[in-house]
């Protein structure tokens, strides 16, 4: 069977080309960068008037839920010009961006506006008669790529220096920062590109201090990697980071980043429906680290009590959201930050919501989920949408099932496709399957499934927390 091309993709995922460019517009709006794509755009992309640049390309694939390399388009039409052959096609940026005379960067690309006036003579045109400016001479990414890397090594000799450990540190923080707010197909490419990178940063001569470091970076990248296949409900592949994680952070010798580490594993095991697994793994990363407060500790805590409720464990849940709350309340105020590698009030609460609802302890769970709620960053999209999803349950769980799905339904057509992939759409499911029997065949029910199986990506419900 032939791949799908660029149209099928959007097909399939339910998106119009207008709305198709409305998500890679606000993709580059969340990464900070100014597009101005629009249905024109899309629409030119996939009759191969045109080709997206190396920046729109980026956001394609991350607002279709797809790698880069699994977007085909069209072959390119015959331009007027001579010397362009479709057998050749050169990047272009379209007359649809921002202003007149503006730019847009992002680091990496640059991409100058002109208007058709001012365009080079060296020019592409549309099937609709736009002119395109076309970059003249441009060389080679792939040569581009070996000369900074030759640039780079001769820079620092070879081997690691300070200044380039202090950037991987950063590097780190960052995709920590992004994995509260960006969704995880689109955290994905950024982290494979960087791990990539990283790979070849360890081949380099360095020292047993510089090493150590690095080891460790690696170890929180490995870690954020799992904790993004896990929201993509990728299981095999979660499983496989999670071994490398706890690998290097077992070689870098730091027991604050092995219990993160263990955190992200033990969520794993969670979503994944093996919630004897999650408890066990849990309890490992609470006692690498003893009392010491931690983010690790406080992640596995309330992990631990999830889990407990999910199996039917009062005694159990208490006790350990009673240690996720001592942990928070000793942690440094730097680590109360929304990040992979932070814990707050929020998320707590989230979870203790969570943990509730699980035990169908409607009453504490509300309480939870509205201060949850009033915590939460608007940006924090998975949180916020587990928690409504979370009090959707509990609708369902006192009876009210029109709200329950309403609310469940409501939820879920705020959020995008690619936000709902993975486990935000297996929990939804989950509140589906609970419903009694009597209420499948309700038009609500059988509404709220279809959005379900329109979302990409989805799959069976393989378990069940709150029978």
């Amino acid at each position: 069977m032939p791949e799908p091309n660029l149209a099928a993709l959007r097909k399939e995922r339910g998106l119009s080309q207008p709305r198709l460019a409305s998500a890679i517009n606000r993709l580059a709006k969340e990464d900070g960068h100014n597009a101005a794509c629009n249905g024109k755009t899309v629409s030119a992309w996939e009759t191969g008037a045109r080709r997206p640049s190396d920046f729109y390309e980026y956001y394609l694939a991350g607002a279709l839920g797809a790698r880069r390399d699994q977007l085909v388009y069209p072959q390119l039409k015959k331009h007027s010009k001579k010397g362009t052959s479709p057998s050749s096609p050169r990047r272009t940026f379209s007359d649809d961006s921002p202003d007149n005379e503006s730019s847009v960067t992002n680091g990496t690309f640059r991409f100058v506006r002109q208007s058709n006036e001012q365009l080079h003579p060296n020019r592409d045109v549309a099937r609709d008669g736009t002119a395109v400016a076309t970059p003249i001479g441009r060389p080679d990414l792939d040569q581009v790529e070996l000369l900074r890397r030759d640039l780079d090594d001769l820079i620092t000799d070879g081997a690691m220096t300070n200044a380039s450990l202090d950037d991987w540190e950063r590097t780190v923080l960052h995709f920590g920062q992004a994995a509260r707010h960006r969704p995880p197909g689109v955290l994905l490419e950024g982290l494979t590109a960087d791990l990539a990178e990283l790979k070849r940063a360890l081949s380099r001569r360095r020292s047993a201090f510089a090493l150590r470091r690095l080891i460790r970076v690696t170890a929180q990248m490995s870690g954020l990697m799992c904790l993004t296949l896990v929201k993509l409900d990728e299981r095999t592949e979660f499983r496989r980071w999670a071994r490398t994680a706890r690998v290097a952070a077992e070689e870098a010798g730091d027991p604050l980043t092995h219990s993160w580490v263990l955190a992200q594993e033990a969520y794993g095991h969670y979503y994944s429906g093996d919630l004897i697994g999650a408890v066990d793994v849990a309890y490992h990363a609470q006692d690498l680290v003893g009392n010491v407060p931690c983010v690790g500790a406080a992640l596995a805590a309330a992990l631990e009590a999830r889990a407990h409720a999910a199996l039917g464990r009062r005694q159990e849940t208490r006790e350990a959201l009673a240690r996720a709350e001592t942990f928070l309340a000793k942690l440094d105020a730097g680590l109360v930050v929304a990040s992979a590698f932070g814990y707050t009030e929020a998320q707590l609460r989230f979870h203790e919501g969570n943990a509730y609802t699980h035990l169908r302890d409607t009453r504490s769970a509300w309480k939870a989920q509205e201060r949850a709620l009033e915590l939460c960053p608007s940006g924090d999209y998975m949180d916020r949408a587990f928690t409504k999803l979370d009090r959707a349950s509990c609708l369902a769980h006192d009876g009210d099932t029109p709200a329950a799905v309403s609310y469940a339904t409501e939820t879920l057509v705020s959020l995008s496709d690619q936000q709902r992939q993975g486990i935000i759409t297996l929990r939804a499911h989950e509140i589906v399957a609970e419903l009694p029997r009597k209420h499948q065949a309700l038009p609500p029910v059988r509404e709220l499934r279809d959005l379900l199986m329109l979302t990409a990506g989805t799959k069976g419900v393989e378990h069940s927390w709150s029978s």
